[in-house]
């Protein structure tokens, strides 16, 4: 993947703890075609230098929120208030949302999926939906990606 300087950009990584950490920033500079680059973070003054295999475009897709607890989704109270979570992570990102339109205690959307809520930003529709992932037991992934259409 290549970056350029000026380009958004979402870090994850891991603490000196093991648990994962997610970063906002912009590109400073590219060091080598396939090196680190460095990245001024939003929430610092100075710039660090990043390791490729950490950073990915900045897009509202690339927000995603793991949270422990499969009540989240199961409980369809719980399930109102995600939405929100998602919004205020992507506002701390710093994507620009247009217009959100929410779904209630979501819609089923699959076996393990719930549709919470339809978002415009940047001209695109997309849908803000909950994971539950049989293979992280406790686990649900909350993100936004393109609606799904079967017409």
């Amino acid at each position: 993947m290549k970056f350029a300087p000026g380009e958004r950009i979402c870090a994850r990584t891991t603490c000196d703890e093991g648990f994962p950490i997610v970063r906002y920033g912009t590109v400073n500079a590219v060091v080598t075609a396939d090196g680190p680059l460095i990245v001024v973070f939003d929430d610092e003054m100075g710039a660090d230098l990043v390791d490729l295999s950490e950073v990915e475009n900045l897009s509202i897709t690339s927000i995603s929120l793991v949270l422990s607890g499969v009540d989240l989704a199961d409980d369809p109270d719980l399930r109102q208030g995600l939405c929100a979570l998602w919004q205020a992570e992507a506002a701390s990102a710093d994507i620009k949302i247009d217009a959100i339109h929410l779904l209630g205690a979501g819609l089923r959307d699959s076996n393990d999926t719930w549709a919470l809520a339809e978002v415009r930003s940047g001209g695109e529709t997309y849908v803000v939906r909950v994971h539950t992932d049989p293979n992280a037991a406790n686990d649900v992934t909350l993100r936004a990606d393109l609606p799904r259409r079967w017409d």
